[in-house]
């Protein structure tokens, strides 16, 4: 049987067979399909992948005898083999003998931990790498190492060492449960003690064993897990569950701190029932990754595009028919052993390339009404059909994941209590200075025992409070030293003002809210320059501690306060708990309650009020003072007759690092001066106290303000400290690559967040990165694949799912900083937690692990909030955008290099060499360019730029229906095309980003989506007459391009018009195969393609200029009203017919458009109605937007003769009254519309609001405005009945007001509640039951 050779394909005359390298699949090739469909989507990963085979032909039918290069010697059927044992017997005939697969999955599993699947063959490899490790022990280490070899069952416990042991050198042991001991009587192995155990160790360099006998001696302390440098796992794919595989891993790898190297070995991923389908797979081999700290790789690399879309060579004739009134692009390849005719009957103009391999004739046929790019493959007998991904798959925004935090190694110590011989710190001294010169703040110093990089040690930054601002200034001073006692010393004074503050100081501070995992100390400041800690305030809070301690409020024995005190007849003096002060000397005195344990600051004294006085809050419960201390606290007070103390009550901490009164940025959109500003009348009170219940502290009140900025500002720097983290684990010690810790936490941190930054301007620039480097790779990389396979292969590894799986192998997901600062929630060390929040999602480790049980779609779950443990829900979708953000950071500080090493880290290979450059340039060169010289010379004219290889510009000029039938050129602008997209996207974007820094992402989204797109580049190619130089053979598309440029000439140029014409799609294709031409003419000099293009494409739109597409214009400015829109679409002949209808609150407008397109008609539609409300008077461009979140925001509805209903409060038992209706409203609703229906409302929170709002959506009625009032109170009061009835200090009403079309607007009294949400869902639920009373709703 003889064979015909084409690249990479054989050929044989009765079925086709395509070849890998070290594999071969036939029609009897039996392949797990949802592997390979995983595998996929890991095929531009870091990854690379092959195809587990198992072959069922026997001899007489295989169209291969002996096939060369297979793997492993595979057996034919006649000898069926377990994919998942391996034949030693290969693995150790010629150990130094290595295949090329060995020395690749060799050298990675050198770099990192790695699982290696593959059938057979791993023995080998795991050989390789104890033989690597070996040089180590020859080296004589000072402390004893072990490498540990682990496999599941006996057999192959003893295979394994039987290979170690003829392979290598050092001393190797096998251990199961049938091994017995040679010094202890024969035990068997479950038997043994540490003694044994020792023995054993001290003797073996290797240990071959069952992970079960690991297990049981690293629980017993027998073996050490610091022992061991190389673990090696035979079947790796065990470990889950409760398997010994995954409990070595999570109770000892993952708590060490100095890590063995991991090598895993299988021959099937998932090895688990149900995990037949994609997504359980998928699942499965992630979280083996995670549970063994490790990256799967695999021998056969299907990343390669030949396997993926594999090119076709015709051996006949190809007939190619052109049919189209568009002028649509075709070019057909195929490779068949018949005649392939391919038929393009688009109306759309639709670039259509199809691909055939196979062996009769097929027949394509694109018949999209969508205007889309259409390239459909066909390889072999059968067309290939591509489904989109599941909305709810990895990396959507639909999906929730539960992921873990990273721990910040900077704020970790280990001095702790044991610091006997003192500790050496890292000083960093901490400046306030406030925009108001009176006001002071003492300085602070941290303690770390870690080295901050630079740009983290010092950092300047502002706060902002109410009516100030306060500039904080960190730098790094020289380390010191303190000695055990001003360590016990520093962690008092932090235990009691932090506790003292925000929590309560207990004397007895538990141990274990110091952690060595978060462990640093913030003391004051006597000076700064000279640098000086304030030890004698310090000392101060010692003995104040001391002093609580030994006091009798606080034992266990109860006595009066009196016998602390020293009594003084002098009526000018105040008697303290501890001692007595003159009066004239308390105020700002900083004075601790022994009772609460808070902190407060003295105002004044109370001239007229004694504990004797009457008590002022239950005074059914208390009468007095006196009594209130006596029966709350059982404190009999000594002095009652004594003044009392009015203080100032400490309060919580506040997010500080947001101006909520000032113009700015606020989580991605434009700070509004009026509508932000902080409520400044709120009403304090003071405490009043008796002096003998505090205790004085020697401490400054500028110390105690300063401790209200540091949650904030230590906030702001543990998250440097965390980018800091992440950029040392990304650049490594690499030196020419530097990116700021700012830029990096911008990259990690959402809108979410309610910072003045967050992602999505990197993450807008980093998609233009990645698609370039992306695009340049593939091109360069396979010349002979045209613009489809490009576009397929380019949108595969940009993906949102590819790009997730990037992160998570990383472990971005854990960086990713996803809820606003909650001063509540932030703790110092020592403190104890004001707002705990007890972990639920069962998992005991700070990582959780990657499962589907912890993924969900459920709408109830709320993503950033953090557990005590640092678990949090975040969106699938969050992984991948940060994946893009961080590549655009180090694009920006570190250039395309820096990009390349951030996607290299990430697992995206992009090589941009030279001599591939040249290869491309090469491949022009030999165009035949002279017939057509003086054509390219005036395009080299109007474009400013010379090309040296005039092939190039050829090319890029070539449209693919410009193919003389006698003279074929081979070549189009299709390829440049893909690449010339890729750079204007780049080079616009990055100019758009320079150029607009102070604009909210999403604008900045806007101007890129106005500048980076067909339409526009097509008005660009007209203007600067480059349309005329475009070669081209169809008829119909140079009719389209007439008009187009006649089009042009008579129209106005806003964007609207040219939005709602579509240009021929060639057009914009020219303007980017040139951009192509010209990138690769100068070797990839972007700048020089900028300086061309600058020019050509200007002017660029700016924020002023730019004009949104008139359906998303019509949205935004209805969201804006609480209007809606309903849309209608209907296929009319050739075109589609769009009808959309606004209610206004006294009118219905309707605009109707026709266009071959549903885009382009409903835009046109919007257009209409647009100009409709311009009309009016109603529309203003450029208009705010009112604030319409959860709540709906709160408008002033003008009263008018149009109001029918102004109730201050309703009784639902009405409700039910439906004979009351008014005749005149039962009239007007039933001739108009039909009543709408609602089954039930849900009155949860929240339920009553959304129920009523999908109703105005549904009835198109204006959405409902609330007005909220405030009352509060000293005391406890009691606010609604029944299930709804609570106690609160605060009670809001809201009042609601609903605007029905021809009816008028009906208000409403809401009933009182004890949160403003719940006072609106009051509000919303009257005017529910109101509605259905005046019979405009039904319920039930």
């Amino acid at each position: 049987m003889g064979f015909k050779k084409t690249p990479n394909v054989i050929v044989t005359n009765e079925k086709p067979c395509i070849k890998n390298t070290n594999c071969v699949f036939n029609d009897r090739t039996v392949i797990s399909n949802h592997f390979l469909k995983i595998f996929s989507r890991y095929s531009f990963k870091s990854y690379t992948v092959f195809s587990t085979v198992i072959m069922h032909t026997n001899s007489s039918s295989s169209p291969l005898q002996n096939p060369p290069n297979l793997i492993g010697n595979m057996q034919s059927s006649e000898t069926p083999t377990n994919p998942l044992k391996r034949n030693f017997e290969t693995m150790i005939n010629n150990p130094k003998q290595s295949t090329q697969y060995e020395l690749d999955v060799f050298k990675v599993a050198m770099g990192r931990n790695t699982i290696a699947h593959i059938d057979t063959g791993s023995g080998m490899i795991a050989v390789m790498i104890i033989k690597e490790f070996e040089k180590m022990f020859k080296e004589q280490l000072s402390e004893k190492k072990l490498i540990i070899f682990l496999a599941p069952t006996r057999k192959l416990v003893e295979q394994q060492c039987n290979v170690v042991r003829e392979n290598t050198d050092l001393r190797v042991d096998f251990y199961h449960g049938s091994k017995a001991s040679t010094v202890d009587d024969g035990k068997k192995v479950d038997d043994w003690d540490a003694a044994v155990w020792e023995h054993e160790t001290d003797k073996n360099d290797i240990m071959v064993m069952t992970p079960t006998i690991l297990l049981n001696a690293l629980r017993n302390g027998f073996i050490k897990f610091e022992m061991i440098c190389l673990l090696i796992i035979d079947e790796c794919h065990h470990a889950s569950g409760n398997h010994p595989y995954a409990s070595i891993m999570k109770e000892f790898y993952l708590e060490s701190v100095n890590k063995p190297k991991v090598f895993g070995m299988t021959a099937f991923l998932a090895n688990k029932k149900g995990a037949s389908s994609t997504g359980n797979c998928e699942a499965r081999i992630t979280m083996l990754e995670n549970i063994l700290d490790s990256r799967v790789y695999t021998i056969q690399n299907r990343t390669d595009l030949q396997d993926v879309t594999p090119t076709a060579s015709a051996n006949k004739s190809l007939k190619i028919t052109e049919k189209s009134p568009s002028g649509a692009d075709v070019t057909p390849t195929a490779s068949a052993n018949k005649s392939l005719k391919i038929t393009e009957k688009s109306p759309s103009g639709a670039d259509v390339t199809p691909t055939a391999s196979q062996n009769k004739s097929s027949k394509i046929t694109e018949k999209s009404p969508s205007g889309k790019d259409v390239t459909p493959t066909v390889s072999g007998n059968k067309a290939l059909k591509i489904t989109k991904e599941s909305p709810s798959g990895a990396g959507t925004t639909k999906r929730k994941e539960l992921h873990g935090t990273m721990p910040i190694r900077a704020v970790s110590g280990t001095w702790g209590d044991n610091h006997d011989d003192g500790v050496d710190f890292y000083a960093y001294g901490i400046s306030f200075v406030c925009s108001v010169k009176d006001v002071k703040y003492s300085s602070f110093v941290l303690l770390l025992e870690s080295k901050l990089d630079d740009d983290v040690a010092n950092l300047e930054m502002r706060l902002y409070l109410v009516s100030k601002f306060v500039n904080c200034k960190v730098s790094s001073c020289a380390k010191l030293h303190l000695d055990a006692r001003q360590v016990a010393n520093g962690k008092c004074f932090q235990e009691l003002f932090f506790n003292g503050i925000y929590a309560k100081f207990f004397p007895e501070t538990d141990p274990k809210l110091w952690t060595p995992s978060y462990m640093y100390l913030l003391l004051p400041l006597e000076s700064l320059d000279p640098f000086e800690i304030n030890w004698k305030m310090i000392d101060s809070c010692v003995s104040a501690i001391e002093f609580v301690k030994k006091s009798s409020v606080s034992s266990a024995e109860k006595q009066n306060v009196d016998s602390i005190m020293t009594y003084s007849e002098n009526t000018s003096m105040i008697h303290f708990a501890n001692k007595c002060v003159h009066k004239d000397d308390i105020t700002n005195m900083v004075v601790l309650a022994i009772h609460t344990g808070k902190l407060y600051s003295v105002i004044d004294i109370l001239q007229d009020e004694t504990a004797c006085s009457p008590f002022d809050g239950d005074t059914k419960k208390y009468s007095s003072f006196e009594e209130y201390f006596k029966k709350k606290y059982k404190i009999d007070l000594v002095y009652p007759a004594q003044n009392m103390l009015m203080l100032k009550q400490s309060h919580r901490a506040h997010n500080l690092l947001v101006d909520f009164n000032g113009e700015g940025i606020l989580h991605g959109k434009k700070i509004k001066a009026e509508s932000c500003k902080v409520n400044t009348d709120r009403q304090r009170y003071n405490a009043r106290l008796p002096p003998e219940l505090l205790v004085t502290i020697d401490a400054r009140l500028d110390v105690v303000k300063s401790l209200y900025l540091l949650p904030s500002l230590m906030h702001r720097l543990e998250a440097l400290m965390l980018a800091s983290q992440l950029r040392e684990e990304i650049t490594g010690h690499m030196t020419n690559i530097h990116v700021s810790s700012s830029l990096i936490l911008e990259a990690i941190t959402t809108l979410r967040c309610n910072e003045s930054f967050s992602m999505e301007r990197l993450e807008l620039l980093g998609d233009s990165v990645l698609k370039y480097t992306v695009s340049c790779d593939l091109y360069l990389r396979y010349p002979n694949k045209h613009e489809g396979q490009l576009s397929s292969a380019r949108s595969s590894q940009v993906s949102n799912s590819t790009l997730y799986n990037l992160g998570i192998v990383c472990r971005l997901q854990n960086y990713i900083r996803d809820v606003a600062f909650d001063p509540t929630r932030w703790t110092a060390p020592g403190q104890l937690p004001s707002r705990p929040c007890a972990c639920d999602h069962g998992v005991e480790t700070i990582e959780v692990p990657i499962d589907t049980k912890y993924h969900t779609e459920d709408p109830k779950i709320l993503t950033g909030k953090c557990c005590d443990r640092g678990h949090r829900w975040l969106g699938s979708k969050t992984v991948s955008d940060c994946v893009e953000a961080l590549v655009g950071a180090y694009f920006v500080d570190g250039g395309l290099t820096g990009a390349l090493h951030c996607m290299k880290w990430l697992g995206i290979s992009c090589e941009l060499d030279s001599s591939r450059v040249d290869e491309a340039i090469k491949i022009a060169s030999l165009h035949v360019y002279t017939p057509k010289l003086d054509v390219l010379q005036g395009l080299e004219s109007k474009l400013g730029y010379e090309f040296v290889v005039k092939g190039l510009l050829l090319e890029a000029i070539t449209h693919a229906t410009d193919q003389n039938p006698d003279q074929r050129v081979g070549y189009c602008y299709q390829r440049l095309e893909f690449l010339g997209d890729s750079v204007l996207d780049l080079l616009i974007t990055w100019y758009l980003f320079n150029k607009h820094k102070d604009i909210d992402p999403g604008e900045l989204t806007d101007l890129r989506s106005a500048s980076v797109n067909n339409e526009n580049f097509a008005y660009a190619a007209v203007r600067r007459n480059l349309h005329g130089y475009l070669q081209c053979r169809s008829v119909t598309l140079q009719t389209q391009i007439s008009d187009y440029v006649k089009f042009v000439a008579t129209s106005s140029t806003d964007t609207n018009s040219l939005q709602t014409n579509k240009s021929p799609k060639a057009l914009g294709d020219l303007v980017e195969s040139i951009a192509g031409a010209i990138l690769l003419d100068t070797k990839l000099n972007l700048d020089e393609v900028w300086r061309i293009f600058e020019l050509l494409l200007t002017p660029i739109v700016t924020p002023e200029k730019l004009e949104l597409p008139p359906l998303r214009e019509l949205i935004e400015y209805c969201d804006s009203k609480g209007y809606f829109i309903k849309d209608k679409c209907r296929r009319l002949g050739d075109g589609v017919t769009a009808e959309l209808s606004l209610q206004l609150e006294d009118d219905l407008l309707i605009a109707e458009a026709t266009s071959p397109t549903r885009k382009v008609a409903r835009g046109q539609a919007a257009l209409k109605l647009l100009s409709q409300l311009e009309n009016k008077g109603i529309l203003r461009k450029n208009q705010g937007e009112d604030n319409r979140d959860g709540e709906i925001g709160n408008k002033d509805v003008k009263k008018n003769d149009t109001t029918r209903s102004n109730v201050t409060r309703f009784d639902p038992q009405l409700a039910a009254n439906t004979s009351i209706a008014d005749s005149k409203m039962e009239e007007e609703s039933n001739s108009k519309t039909e009543i709408p229906v609602i089954k039930s409302i849900n009155k949860n929170k929240g339920g009553p609001r959304s129920t009523l709002f999908e109703l105005c959506r549904k009835m198109q009625w204006t959405m409902p405005t609330f007005t909220h009032s405030e009352e509060k109170s000293r005391t406890l009061i009691e606010i609604g009945e029944g299930v709804d009835k609570r106690t609160a200090f605060n009670k809001f009403e809201s009042e609601i007001s609903l605007n029905i079309p021809s009816y008028g607007i009906i208000k409403l009294m809401g009933e009182p509640r004890a949160d403003k949400k719940s006072s609106c869902d009051s509000a919303a639920l009257l005017m529910l039951y109101e509605l259905q009373r005046q019979r405009m709703l039904k319920i039930g």
